[in-house]
């Protein structure tokens, strides 16, 4: 029996109809979250709340005066809901074959209507599309644009949507009479996007074995994300790929006005650019202002639309829009890692 299926037995022995949590924030903020191997069978209801009621509850239980709640909870539970991708794409010229995307991803916890985590990325990444549609440049690769859900779970969309279209990673070899590595066993928890996995591997899923090609792996060129919150962009991270500092250098340039200035070789985590990257294609991920996402709206009851700073989003389009023209138009695809783990049936290039 898994941790969190003991604790539940133990609460449920004593009586226990619900849990509530918080977050040490304060001022009526409050974080929710969740967990893909929870049963709605054998779970007890969780309830976030302001850490000023929870702090008050405390309180009075640690003095021994009774605490009376009352509470009126409705869910219904789905237990396979259809899930899906949105994606959509301008088409290429000469080089319509090979694939430039930007992308996002739409899912969002419930506390709020998730205005920076992620509609914000959302919304950038659509208009970046509508202003190359609309000014008529011309594109000579085709520009994909890919909104992905579940990406609080895991990244599933656009593990998924990678896995069938340009390479997927094969469960790593097991011990003899143990479950394979690399897709979690039913029932087991996996890291939220965002949250540490297991040692070794990526988001979550734990050690993976070598990479399967897909005939989309050699046209594809590049994958920008949009997914820290509503601040302006002002650089990228390389992912490890330092082969691209100088081509995201030169075209930084003309964003300098904008506060486009910082290209780093850190890495960065906890969002869709790690679905190809897993998989050696080129995937990177935007630099932004905090602004207030880690201390206020990620995840939290306050990721409401009025967080939101429309100047910013302007300039966060604009320049996706840019980058996304500039390798559409590039003589060459944008360069790769070399490729760190073997791969089935044939040899990378």
């Amino acid at each position: 029996m898994g941790a969190m299926a003991a604790r539940n037995a133990f609460f449920k022995a004593e009586g226990v109809l619900g849990t509530f949590t918080t977050a040490p924030r304060g001022h009526g903020v409050y974080t929710v979250g969740g967990n893909r191997a929870a049963d709605p069978a054998t779970s007890l209801p969780a309830i976030a709340i302001g850490a000023e009621h929870y702090g008050r509850i405390a309180r009075m239980l640690a003095k021994n005066i009774p605490v009376t709640i009352e509470a009126d909870i409705t869910n219904t539970f789905y237990p396979n809901p259809p899930v899906f991708n949105v994606v959509g794409e301008l088409p290429g010229t000469d080089k319509a074959d090979e694939i430039v995307m930007l992308g996002g991803h739409f899912d969002t916890w419930h506390a709020a209507t998730g205005a920076t985590d992620n509609g914000v990325g959302v919304a950038a990444m659509m208009e970046a599309m509508r202003i190359l549609k609309a000014s008529g440049v011309m594109l000579r690769r085709t520009v994909r644009i890919g909104l992905w859900g579940g990406e609080e779970q895991g990244l599933i969309g656009s593990r998924e949507y990678v896995a069938a279209h340009f390479a997927s990673r094969q469960p790593a070899p097991a011990a003899p009479g143990a479950p394979a590595a690399g897709t979690p066993p039913a029932g087991a928890p996996l890291a939220a996007a965002g949250q540490p996995g297991p040692p070794g591997g990526r988001g979550g899923f734990g050690p993976q074995g070598p990479i399967e090609l897909k005939p989309g792996w050699d046209k594809f060129s590049v994958y920008f994300n949009i997914d820290n919150g509503t601040g302006a962009l002002r650089g990228i991270y390389l992912q490890g790929n330092d082969a691209a500092a100088p081509i995201f250098r030169e075209w930084m340039e003309p964003f300098r006005s904008l506060g486009m200035t910082t290209i780093t070789i850190r890495n960065t985590g906890g969002t869709d650019h790690l679905a190809f990257d897993s998989v050696g294609l080129p995937g990177f991920q935007f630099i932004q202002d905090e602004v207030e996402y880690d201390t206020m709206t990620h995840h939290t009851n306050l990721d409401y639309y009025e967080r939101l700073q429309p100047r910013d989003i302007q300039k966060m389009a604009t320049i996706a829009a840019g980058f996304a023209y500039l390798a559409a138009n590039r003589d060459e695809k944008i360069p790769r890692k070399p490729l760190t783990v073997p791969v089935a049936g044939r040899t990378a290039r």
